[in-house]
Order: structure tokens, then C-alpha cells, then sequence
């Protein structure tokens, strides 16, 4: 599932851009949301609005895709 996210009042995942996440970071991350830039994972947890304007902050050129990774008894494989 993705989630488009506002922040700063621009959109911070662009439809167009995917990650493939690995079924170790899947249960590594379940139930938590996920932000990855430069295809790697740079932060996750329940709510990630301050981590995410500090990226903003620190790599204004990047883009950081946004999505949350259900929880196993949700996941469909």
C-alpha cells in the first residue's frame, strides 16, 4: 500500500517511483510507516512528520517515498 504524504505542503512520494522492500524488512518493519530515499530505508516508526522535515531539511533535492508496511496477519504473499 502506498500513501501519499503532505508535509511542507508538497507531496513527498511521487506515484511514479517504487522501492521493492525484501521480506526481512517486511517483518523487520511491519506495522510501521517507512521513508526511503536513494532506495534505502532512512527511517521508520508510527509516526515519522519530524523525521521526515529534517530530511526535508538536511536533502532538499532528494525525494523521500513514504509507505506503511502492514502487519503479517495483513500481508498477502
Amino acid at each position: 500500500m502506498m500513501l501519499t504524504k503532505i508535509i511542507s505542503g508538497k507531496p513527498i512520494l511521487q506515484t511514479s517511483e517504487s522501492y521493492q522492500i525484501s521480506h526481512e524488512e517486511m517483518r523487520k518493519y511491519a506495522g510501521q510507516y517507512v521513508a526511503v530515499m536513494d532506495g534505502k530505508v532512512v527511517a521508520s516508526g508510527k509516526n515519522l512528520y519530524k523525521k521526515i522535515e529534517e530530511l526535508e531539511k538536511k536533502h532538499p533535492d532528494k525525494k523521500i517515498l513514504v509507505t506503511y508496511i502492514p502487519t503479517e496477519d495483513l500481508l498477502i504473499l
